[in-house]
């Protein structure tokens, strides 16, 4: 039996199949050495010609087919084996022998079964990143010379260089399957434009072969509960049109694995009570059966009862399910190949194909532009019809060189007159130059720069640049690259105008270590070969300490999330060490640096730039150096990495980045809600923000092992207790939340964005972690290092800013409970009533310190303190505003309840700076009652409590707030069970200090910096 004995006329196909299957074969026939291109759109019988192809081509040698996903192999073996035959009842001769799949773990006896089926027609079928692997691991060569033929079908992804690297190693002949021929397949797979078969989605809708599309704009609602009823009807209403049946199917785009989980609940919510089913599959979900949740796309999709399927991007591919029919984008796709990747799964025909049938329905939010998009695609389409079935392929070469032959001959430029380029002149290697810069990488040191070098190239060509130049020094160790850029311009919405740049990449091996530089930020950290970005540690020595060496830049971030503490600050000076100074360096990470050093065998001082945060050095400015001066310079940075000089004395202020520890367990979690808190609002308390409490709390494991996390804490929003779940995902390093509770609290401007993703997003919180040695702010881990035993240092700092005060720990209520009627103190036992007699001239012993001449009781209503006091004796010039706090049991430490009395007394700082804005209300405020209403009661007490009326008060305010000569402060009173010194310093002399303890410490810390960066002190009373 032979290859002729396959007559594909013999087939039942349809002629369009039997046009592709014709020009595969003269491509074979022409032993070109590129690619050819056969596009079908999605449903007009590709994997059949696959099939056809791979039956006849396995007679010479196997055939390796190659697809995206686990899933299409499934289905392709499957087709292969006896389906597609079965199905347009082709002779039993066609079916292969055997179709095999690539496992990487199994490569060997992969191989030695092709050996020993010389005999026998085989198909090998494997994903791509069971290739990528096999040729990670070394063992892609075992395959070299067993396969005869490569059918690759894209799958609709946009495909990486590598890919195409790796099938080319194979020098056979290569055919490319795709839907979409964008650019990138053409190009990446160098396709030869003789050998492409072109079917167009116009020409596939008026023959029958598919579904035709109609796009839907509508005003829907953002509310996924309101979506899902909305789309529910919509759907009916189609059904009961007779446009598609009960059976028809509905897709429904998420953009969120967030996303994708409430809206499968708001859909199981709107179909209560009828037997339509919903499923949701996203790779992060844990399958839940029963629940139709699945981390993965369930076989026999086609034949499941679930009439509406909910997903972010993995049902994009793997349906050919005729019923379905209908796409609703609650959140559309960013670009336009996904957008057409999704319809194509709802045009397959129904049967029998040619006849015409009801169009696929999208519906899509008004102003979403997926009807520009789509129209846009169609446009495209047509327009390669229009160009004889050829996609169209920029060609970047054609494009640099008409380029250089529009430029003139010789022109004065930059001050002074220069020639026009020369790409293919000896000279253009000595003129390039390049700047003493690079990142900082961790290389074996016996790198092959040979094969970096493709590498690189590759990644130049993923990244859309055309290479003009490559070149080397001397040894080899430094190669570079120059490269044309087009990019399009950022002032067209639609139109093409690209904007093009010539872009240089060089790099440098020194031992251990390469220096990469790349003028448009090429990304080179997943390279094979390139390890680590070095750490920002071993960076610090490039800035050493020396007499003559100066710090004159800083950029920090801060990993301290208090109330109002800034993220970031940037300090400059001639010298910051003898300047620049601000409270909690410690709690701040140096992210970058500059200065002046003495560098290199001649000690030439230079100004010198790292960024710690990726591992970048820059000395000087512009681009001075040969590739051979780039290449020296490397060295001798290397020299200093390998001397690990002594740092600038300056970096042992601040905190450095730690790595992921060993244990990311959680204990610990303080969630800063002033960064979301007023953006949103449950429905409870609609267009209202939501109320926060115990912002600091313990994590406990989860040990229920159906949990959506190995962690839980409960967070209370609204009066109400939310179960919160958080685990560490090594894949986002980062802690990821799950809450539905709080997934019902919705942004006020955009109701799809929940508090939990938005918490997500963000990641505003700090957390302790099991080993309490390191803390977790902001996306980053940071070292623990603090000795708080050590009254000298930070534990020092805290307890100085303490007054113990008797009698705060027998307070039994914040403001007493409320009596009606007017009074003239607040009930015995009060916060409130400790502090006015305290404080009020002549009322009560003076436990606070010297009592005010003038003092007003600022609660509620704008409220800058609880209490204010003005003193105008030249004695004792100053003015404080008292804030007050109660906490019900016995002293401790509360870190949830002093966050909240942090909060309310660093908010008003901005009235207590010396040119501040006036204090808020009335101007006869402090005349009038302090008001409390509860349960049919309402009390009432005079504001003033001492001195002068209201206007008077404020102007004195004003004016003691503006001398230089008065102390301003803030009074932080904590009563009850907040906060007791004795228990403070026994928590403190531990060697591990409790969670919610370190916590405490740092609040402490940022609301002092932030009082000191506006002149104020601060001063906290307790329970002794």
């Amino acid at each position: 039996m032979s290859i002729d004995d396959l007559i594909v006329a013999d087939l039942a196909l349809w002629p369009h199949q039997c046009d592709a299957i014709r020009r595969a074969e003269i491509y074979f026939e022409s032993e070109s050495p590129r690619g050819c291109l056969i596009q079908m759109p999605t449903g007009t019988g590709k994997t059949g010609v696959m099939a056809v192809i791979a039956g006849r081509r396995s007679f010479e040698r196997p055939v390796l087919v190659v697809c995206p996903s686990s899933a299409l192999v499934e289905q392709l073996i499957g087709q292969f084996q006896q389906r597609f035959w079965d199905k347009i009842g082709a002779d039993a001769v066609w079916k292969p022998h055997r179709v095999l799949r690539v496992l990487p773990s199994e490569i060997e006896e992969l191989a030695q079964a092709l050996k020993t089926s010389a005999d026998q027609r085989v198909i090998i079928v494997a994903t791509i990143q069971a290739i990528q692997q096999t040729e990670a691991d070394g063992n892609i060569e075992k395959l070299h010379g067993l396969v005869g033929t490569i059918l690759f079908d894209e799958g609709h992804r946009e495909p990486a260089p590598s890919w195409a690297n790796v099938v080319r190693g194979f020098g056979v002949p290569t055919v490319l399957f795709s839907a979409t021929p964008f650019r990138g397949d053409m190009k990446i797979f160098d396709v030869d434009d003789a050998h492409i078969h072109f079917l167009s989605f116009e020409e596939a809708v008026e023959g029958g072969l598919i579904r035709g599309v109609e796009i839907v704009e509508a005003v829907l609602p953002l509310d996924p509960g309101e979506f899902a009823v909305e789309l529910v009807a919509r759907v009916d209403a189609l059904v009961a049109d007779g446009r598609f049946s009960a059976s028809n199917k509905v897709i429904v785009r998420c953009a969120s694995e967030e996303s994708v989980t409430e809206m499968h609940q708001a859909i199981k919510t709107a179909l209560v009570g009828r037997p339509d089913g919903v499923l949701a599959v996203h790779n992060n979900f844990r399958t839940n059966v029963l629940d139709g949740i699945f981390d993965s796309v369930p076989k026999g999709l086609d034949e499941r009862v679930e009439r509406f399927l909910v997903h972010q991007y993995m049902l994009i591919e793997g349906i050919d399910d005729s019923n379905c029919t209908i796409l609703a984008l609650y959140e559309p796709f960013s670009n336009t190949r996904m957008l057409v990747q999704q319809v194509g799964r709802l045009i397959r025909h129904p049967g029998p194909i040619g006849e015409q049938v009801p169009r696929a329905y999208v519906l899509s939010p008004l102003g979403s532009e997926v009807g520009d998009d789509w129209r846009s695609f169609l446009k495209y389409d047509t327009a390669c019809r229009d160009n004889g079935g050829k996609p169209f392929i920029r060609n970047d070469g054609k494009v640099l060189e008409d380029l250089v032959k529009a430029l003139p001959e010789l022109d004065y430029v930059a001050g002074k007159f220069r020639s026009r380029i020369d790409l293919d002149s000896a000279d253009i290697h000595n003129d390039l130059r390049f700047p003493s810069a690079a990142v900082a990488f961790s290389v074996p040191p016996d790198l092959d720069m040979d094969e970096l070098q493709k590498h690189i190239t590759s990644e130049l060509a993923a990244d859309d640049r055309h290479q003009a130049i490559v070149g080397t020094t001397p040894d080899g160790d430094c190669r570079y690259h120059l490269t044309l850029r087009l990019t399009p311009s950022p002032f067209l919405s639609g139109y093409l105008f690209h904007a093009p740049s010539l872009e240089a990449t060089i790099y440098a091996k020194c031992a251990g270590r390469l220096f990469f530089y790349d003028s448009a930020g090429l990304w080179i950290n997943e390279v094979d070969g390139i390890g680590p970005r070095i750490n920002s540690k071993s960076l610090r020595p490039l800035l050493p300490e020396g007499s003559e060496n100066t710090i004159s830049f800083l950029n920090v971030k801060n990993t301290d999330l208090g109330p109002l503490s800034l993220r970031s600050r940037s300090l400059s000076a001639r010298s910051l060490e003898r300047s620049g100074v601000f409270m909690g360096e410690h709690l701040n990470v140096v992210t970058r640096a500059t200065g002046s050093v003495a560098a290199g065998p001649d000690a030439t001082r230079k100004r010198r730039a790292v960024g710690f945060s990726r591992s970048r050095v820059r000395d000087g400015k512009g681009t001075d150096l040969t590739a051979e001066e780039f290449a020296d310079w490397c060295a001798e940075v290397n020299k200093e990495l390998d001397a690990a000089a002594e740092a600038a004395t300056i970096f042992s202020r601040f905190a450095a980045p730690a790595d992921v520890p060993a244990d990311t367990s959680p204990i610990n979690i303080l969630i800063d809600m002033l960064e979301v808190g007023g953006l949103f609002t449950s429905s409870s308390r609609r267009n209202s923000e939501i109320q926060t409490e115990d912002l600091c709390v313990d994590v406990d494991q989860d040990t229920n092992p159906k949990a959506p996390g190995r962690f839980r804490f409960i967070l209370r929003v609204d009066d109400t207790d939310h179960l919160v779940w958080i685990d560490w995902v090594p894949k986002k390093r980062k802690y990821w939340l799950t809450s539905p509770g709080l997934s019902k609290i919705k942004s006020k401007e955009n109701e799809r964005i929940s508090l939990t993703r938005r918490l997500n997003q963000l990641q505003p919180f700090r957390i302790i972690t099991a080993d309490l040695k390191h803390t977790y702010v902001n996306g980053d881990f940071y070292a623990l290092d603090l000795d708080l035993a050590n009254a000298r240092g930070a534990g020092g700092l805290v307890l100085d800013l303490l007054t113990p005060v008797v009698g705060l720990d027998a307070i039994d209520s914040e403001k007493g409970e409320i009596r009606n009627g007017h009074f003239d103190d607040w009930k015995g036992g009060s916060l409130f009533s400790f502090i006015d007699r305290s404080l009020n001239p002549g009322r009560g012993p003076a436990v606070l310190g010297e009592p005010f001449p003038d003092l007003v009781c600022d609660d509620l209503q704008d409220e800058v303190g609880d209490f204010i006091g003005v003193d105008e004796r030249p004695t004792s010039p100053r003015v404080a505003l008292i804030v007050a706090k109660w906490k019900q049991g016995n002293p401790g430490v509360s870190a949830s309840a002093f966050y909240d009395v942090c909060a309310q007394g660093v908010k008003n700082l901005a009235y207590m700076k010396s040119d501040g804005n006036p204090l808020p209300g009335s101007q006869t405020r402090f005349d009038g009652k302090w008001r409390l209403s509860a349960k049919d009661l309402t009390q009432t007490i005079n504001r003033r409590r001492h001195g002068r009326s209201s206007k008077v008060f404020r102007t004195a305010f004003q004016r003691m707030r503006t001398a230089p000569s008065t102390e301003r402060s803030i009074w932080l009173v904590c009563s009850g069970g907040m906060l007791s010194l004795k228990k403070l310093k026994t928590e403190f002399a531990k060697p591990h200090p409790e969670p919610h303890v370190l916590q405490f410490y740092h609040l402490v810390v940022s609301t002092y910096s932030a009082c000191q960066s506006v002149g104020v002190q601060l001063r906290i009373f307790c329970a002794e």
